[in-house]
């Protein structure tokens, strides 16, 4: 009986063994393929722009007229800065992704830094025929985070808001702060969780919603100039925000779209 009891056991444990085979059997399946769909969806980025550049260079040398030149000219930047971008994007992603710590935090004084986050849209607001609207308290706190990052996930998200809203639409900036009790591992200077809200007047479906931080998506037909983009601004954006150890939401309803992102610091 005790010959037989332990056959059974080890036959048992052999199941067991060959059911987690399995299961990492399955896992690395999934991931190739999700590496397969990535190198194929990256290589394809990458040689689009590339692809052009070669047709403007070769328009370029059979161009009669100053005018035909310049516009390829123009076409060869165009697509210059876009692979330039989307190299850029592509490893700033892949080292976001690869970090294990929190990000360095130094003090910002939003009160004065906001200004120059946003007068550098100005143009772009104006250009576009677009209504920009500041809804901000009289006084803002001091802020520990990482000015380099949050200043990233700020212009994309209003980048994103001036490329998505048609002419005549509104683009607002909405900052709200809380000060929070002090908590036993801090300091004894206070918390506050400060919350940016941005929002403008387009539409995103609800099928394409839970989409939008994906690598390389774009959500077709929504951009009415025609600007274009890497398809990587909203995946950095939320990397940078759990780099930062914030949350970031997103929500559109009733015409309008707004991403919220929450810090404390």
């Amino acid at each position: 009986m005790q010959q037989v009891a332990n056959q059974c056991a080890i036959a048992i444990r052999q199941a067991q063994l060959y059911q987690t085979a399995q299961k990492q059997v399955q896992e690395l399946e999934k991931l190739n393929r999700l590496k397969d769909d990535f190198l194929s969806t990256v290589s394809h980025e990458l040689r689009t722009p590339i692809t052009n550049v070669k047709m403007a260079a070769q328009m370029l040398r059979i161009a009669a007229t100053d005018e035909k030149r310049q516009r390829y000219l123009e076409i060869l930047e165009k697509e210059a800065n876009r692979e330039a971008n989307l190299i850029d994007d592509l490893l700033d992603l892949q080292r976001l992704e690869a970090a294990s710590s929190p990000a360095e935090v130094a003090p910002i004084d939003l009160q004065m830094w906001l200004h120059s986050l946003i007068e550098p849209f100005q143009s772009r607001f104006a250009n576009h025929q677009q209504t920009f609207q500041l809804d901000q308290p009289e006084t803002l706190p001091v802020l520990q985070s990482n000015e380099a990052m949050l200043r990233r996930v700020l212009a994309e998200l209003l980048n994103n808001a001036c490329k998505y809203t048609a002419a005549g639409g509104t683009i607002c900036l909405k900052i709200q702060y809380e000060t929070l009790v002090n908590r036993p591992h801090q300091s004894s200077h206070p918390v506050s969780e400060v919350t940016f809200q941005i929002s403008n007047q387009a539409m995103i479906a609800a099928d394409e919603l839970p989409k939008i931080f994906d690598k390389f998506y774009r959500c077709p037909h929504s951009d009415p100039w025609s600007q274009g983009g890497t398809g990587l601004g909203l995946a950095l954006v939320q990397k940078l925000v759990e780099q930062l150890q914030g949350t970031l939401q997103a929500q559109s309803a009733e015409g309008w779209t707004q991403f919220t992102v929450t810090l404390a610091g």
